[in-house]
C-alpha cells in the first residue's frame, strides 16, 4: 500500500458538500477578552475557505489573526475569552455553539491545526511516534501496534528521512525542519477536512520553510483539504494562496482572490503592506514603512481603526467605521476613499 493511499483510506471520510459550498464559512465574528473593554479585540469579521483551496490570513503582530484561530479551533478558554457575535459554520455545524464534547471530538479529525513553534507543542516527555499514533487512537479506535504503524506511515508521508529511526526519537533530538514535519503528520493522522496554519514556517531558514510550504500545497493537491495559513510574509502568501484576507486591529479590511489583491491593492493598509517588501532589484531610496503601531484596545478609533496610521483619513474616518464594500467580484475593501483612484482625486 503506498503512503498517500494508507492517508486516504484510513482517514476520516470528508462530509458530502456541495461544489460551491465552503468548509468553513465565518460570518460577523466579534470577540472580547473584558466585558468592560472599550473595544472588541475581534469586531465582525467574515470570511470562507472551499475544499482544496488557501485562504491566506495577513497582517502584522496583534492584528487578531491567531486569536481567530485559536477561537475556531475552541482553545480560548471562557472566561475571559468571550464571544459577542457570529458564527462559524464547518460543514454546517456551528463551531461557536457546539459542545464541548463535539468540539474535542471534531479537533485533530475534522479539523486541525499546526502552530508556529513545535517546540513548545510537542511534549519533550514523549516520541514523536507516541505523540502521533496517541490521537490516531484518540480518534479512530486503532489498537497501540496499529496506531504505531499508521504512525510510521506519517512520518514517511511527510517525507522525514529515516523514518522509523525517528519515530522513537525526542522532540529535541529532531531539527526545526523535523519537528514542524512531526506537528504537520500530527494535524493530518485522520485526514482532517480543514487545517489551520499559524505561521507555521516563521522560526525555519528560507530552504526549509520553502520545502515544508511544497509539502503542505502536496499535501492539499492529494487530500482536497481545505487550508487557513496565517502569516505575516507577503511572498508565503503570493506562492500559496487562493483567496487571500487582509486583517487589521481585528478587522478584516480587505480580502479577493490573490491575484486581484497583489494586482489591484486598494486599502491604505494593503498599499502599505506591500510598500514594505523590499525588491530584488536596485534599491531606489529608502524601504516604505507604515508610522506607528496597531493601537491598543483602550485608544481603538471609534472610525476606521487604521485611521491614525493612515496618510488619507480625515475627520470622518475616525468617526465613522466604513463598510466592507465589493470592487470587483470577491474582491471587497473596508474603506471610505476605495477605490483610491477614483474617489482620492474627488474629495475636497
Amino acid at each position: 500500500m503506498s503512503q498517500t493511499t494508507a492517508l486516504t483510506d484510513t482517514g476520516s471520510a470528508p462530509a458530502d458538500l456541495g461544489a460551491s459550498e465552503p468548509v468553513l464559512a465565518v460570518e460577523n465574528f466579534a470577540l472580547t477578552f473584558s466585558a468592560n473593554a472599550p473595544a472588541n479585540l475581534i469586531d465582525g469579521i467574515s470570511f470562507t475557505v472551499e475544499r482544496g483551496k488557501t485562504l491566506c490570513i495577513v497582517g502584522e503582530s496583534g492584528c487578531g489573526k491567531s486569536v481567530t484561530s485559536l477561537a475556531l479551533m475552541g482553545l480560548l478558554s471562557s472566561p475571559p475569552a468571550r464571544i459577542l457575535s457570529g458564527t462559524a459554520r464547518f460543514e454546517g455545524r456551528d463551531l461557536f455553539s457546539l459542545p464541548e464534547r463535539e468540539k474535542v471530538n471534531l479537533r485533530g479529525n475534522g479539523m486541525a491545526m499546526i502552530f508556529q513553534e513545535p517546540m513548545t507543542s510537542l511534549n519533550p516527555a514523549f516520541t514523536v511516534g507516541h505523540q502521533i499514533a496517541e490521537g490516531i487512537t484518540r480518534h479512530r479506535g486503532l489498537p497501540k501496534a496499529e496506531a504505531r504503524r499508521e504512525a510510521l506511515r506519517m512520518l514517511e508521508w511527510v517525507r522525514i528521512p529515516a523514518a522509523a529511526k525517528r519515530l522513537d526519537a525526542y522532540p529535541h533530538q529532531l531539527s526545526g525542519g523535523m519537528r514542524q514535519r512531526v506537528m504537520i503528520a500530527m494535524a493530518l493522522a485522520n485526514r482532517p477536512r480543514l487545517l489551520i496554519a499559524d505561521e507555521p514556517t516563521t522560526a525555519l531558514d528560507v530552504t526549509i520553510q520553502a520545502q515544508i510550504l511544497d509539502l503542505i500545497r502536496h499535501i492539499q493537491e492529494e487530500t482536497g483539504t481545505a487550508v487557513i495559513l496565517i502569516t505575516h510574509d507577503l511572498g508565503v502568501v503570493a506562492e500559496v494562496a487562493d483567496r487571500v484576507a487582509v486583517m487589521y486591529a481585528g478587522h478584516i479590511v480587505e480580502q479577493g482572490s490573490v491575484s486581484e489583491i497583489f494586482a489591484n491593492p486598494q486599502h491604505p493598509y494593503t498599499i502599505g503592506l506591500f510598500g514594505s517588501i523590499p525588491s530584488l532589484g536596485r534599491r531606489q531610496g529608502q524601504l516604505a514603512t507604515i508610522k506607528g503601531a496597531v493601537p491598543p484596545l483602550d485608544l481603538m478609533p471609534k472610525g476606521c481603526r487604521f485611521a491614525p496610521r493612515c496618510p488619507f483619513a480625515d475627520r470622518r474616518c475616525m468617526d465613522e467605521v466604513p463598510p466592507a464594500a465589493e470592487l470587483a467580484e470577491g474582491h471587497s475593501v473596508a474603506c471610505w476613499y476605495a477605490p483610491i483612484e477614483e474617489k482620492m482625486g474627488t474629495r475636497q
